[in-house]
């Protein structure tokens, strides 16, 4: 009995290894295909998504694929003037003093493109979500 135990759970592992390197291997595929310039490339299993940072054209950027191998977002380090008027307007007056160390373009297959930016100033950090109309919203706030 305890032989069969032993047997079952290896059978399990073996199959969910597999699955998963099969998903990865497809999902590599995929990017490759995709971004058959990025350099740079690191690949990290997050729960069911794989995340893989890159660089393409000196922009760092990083893509995200589902278990079937699809791309369900992408985001890319881009600058404080792209985003829409508004936002820059909102960020100036909501958040005075307080420095731009980072901003990110999110573009997710159902939600559409978003944008991330990091705040810094004294010891505290504010990550707002900006969206493309210019509205602007706290999506974490802490201490540093």
């Amino acid at each position: 009995m305890k032989k069969f135990i032993i047997a079952a759970i290896a059978i399990i592992a073996f199959t969910a290894n597999t699955f998963a390197a099969d998903t990865n291997d497809k999902t590599i595929s995929l990017f490759k295909a995709a971004y058959p310039n990025a350099t740079n490339v690191h690949y990290k299993l997050l729960g069911e998504v794989v995340s893989i940072s890159f660089v393409v054209n000196n922009t760092s950027m990083q893509a995200f694929y589902n278990n079937d191998g699809e791309q369900v977002a992408v985001s890319r380090e881009t600058s404080i003037n792209r985003l829409p008027a508004r936002a820059i307007t909102t960020l100036n007056s909501k958040y005075p003093g307080y420095t731009t160390t980072e901003v990110i373009e999110m573009e997710h297959s159902t939600e559409g493109t978003s944008y991330y930016v990091s705040l810094e100033k004294n010891n505290q950090k504010v990550i707002t979500q900006v969206s493309v109309d210019g509205s602007v919203s706290v999506f974490k706030k802490y201490n540093k």
